[in-house]
């Protein structure tokens, strides 16, 4: 397979690190391996790159140059495109920089938040991605959706060089069981209306009136949205534990020790923590509809996210019923092949090449 040089839009590398910056450091330091990368960003500060790159590749930044964000995306990336020679540009994140000329792209799209729940989206985020993320459909030569679901949902806008590659799970460093003096459930995901933890919150109350065994509930995860409603449901109840950010560490550790994980959302485009506790062999409550039951499968208790009493009967299933959380549990470490970061990574190559040679 012939060596690419390929430009990057790689803004999601930035802190806050998020889903999409974990898919991104994954994808690209398999395709460091094999190509030059040439990794754009309008600012390296807090993004650690400058100090200890991730991989190998020519970092350029915009930061010391005293422009908006913006314009160095869509006039320096561009710039910097034809100056290193690329050969196809590779976006993991939803938009492409605008005069990449007749320049091959490739797009990643994660989720449609902007389409089909606005409103768990800050107004500022929402515009963005009503206003770019139709224009990259148009532009790109190919897409990557993370998920069927997504692919499905893209529908209206491109069914033309569409590919479905799911995530992987991120190689978290071997880990002790997190100390907890009772068995929990954990949840990993920012404190946002669209995670729906206050269903989560509100089905496990229930399942704790309902006679849940003593089993807690762990909360990982940024702030985020500040609810004030939110943060007294969970200081309500002295059986949830509320971590907030961890670190890879600590979270291979909560892997490690939980009973399963428990993801309700009311919509995601894929679902990383359901792949990352299969690999552990811990079963999920999920959602029961869209990428999470897609991915989940049936390693998971699938429940209405609208219905409280529903989640509820999830976290009972998995925590009073010892051969239904079995089934799931084997269903789990059956699931757990089928999501591999070096598969994502072959299957994104082929399509890069796709593009530079179209």
């Amino acid at each position: 397979m012939q060596r690419l040089r390929i430009g990057v839009d790689g803004r999601p590398l930035r802190n806050p690190f998020t889903g999409i910056g974990i898919y991104t450091r994954e994808i690209l330091a398999r395709l460091a391996k094999h190509h030059d990368l040439c990794v754009y960003l309008d600012d390296f500060r807090d993004s650690g790159l400058a100090e200890d790159p991730p991989f190998a590749a020519t970092f350029r930044s915009g930061a010391k140059r005293g422009l908006p964000d913006p314009l160095v995306v869509h006039t320096l990336f561009p710039r910097w495109a034809r100056k290193d020679g690329v050969e196809v540009f590779f976006s993991p994140r939803h938009h492409l920089p605008a005069l990449l000329g007749n320049l091959p792209t490739v797009v990643t799209i994660h989720d449609l938040v902007w389409r089909v729940a606005p409103e768990t989206m800050r107004g500022a985020n929402r515009l963005l991605e009503t206003a770019l993320m139709p224009v990259a459909l148009k532009r790109a030569d190919h897409i990557i959706a993370v998920s069927q679901d997504t692919a499905n949902r893209l529908a209206p806008y491109r069914s033309r060089n569409v590919h479905v590659i799911h995530e992987g799970a991120r190689c978290l460093p071997k880990a002790p069981p997190f100390s907890h003096p009772r068995p929990f459930f954990l949840f990993v995901g920012t404190k946002e209306p669209r995670k729906n933890l206050r269903g989560v919150i509100e089905g496990f109350t229930r399942a704790c009136e309902g006679g849940l065994p003593p089993v807690d509930l762990v909360l990982a995860g940024s702030q985020g949205w500040h609810e004030p409603m939110l943060d007294a449901a969970i200081a309500a109840n002295d059986r949830i534990i509320d971590l907030g950010a961890v670190n890879e560490d600590v979270l291979a550790s909560l892997y490690a020790g939980c009973v399963g994980v428990v993801m309700a959302s009311h919509y995601e485009g894929f679902g990383l923590p359901l792949v990352e506790a299969m690999q552990r062999g811990k079963p999920a409550i999920a959602a029961n509809a869209g990428a999470l039951a897609e991915v989940a499968g049936d390693a998971a208790v699938l429940v209405n996210p609208a219905d409280a009493h529903d989640i509820a009967r999830g976290f009972l299933t998995l925590g009073a019923d010892n051969q239904a959380y079995s089934t799931h549990a084997v269903a789990a470490e059956r699931r757990a092949s089928l999501f591999s970061w070096d598969h994502a990574a072959e299957r994104t190559m082929a399509i890069l090449h796709a593009a530079a040679n179209r």
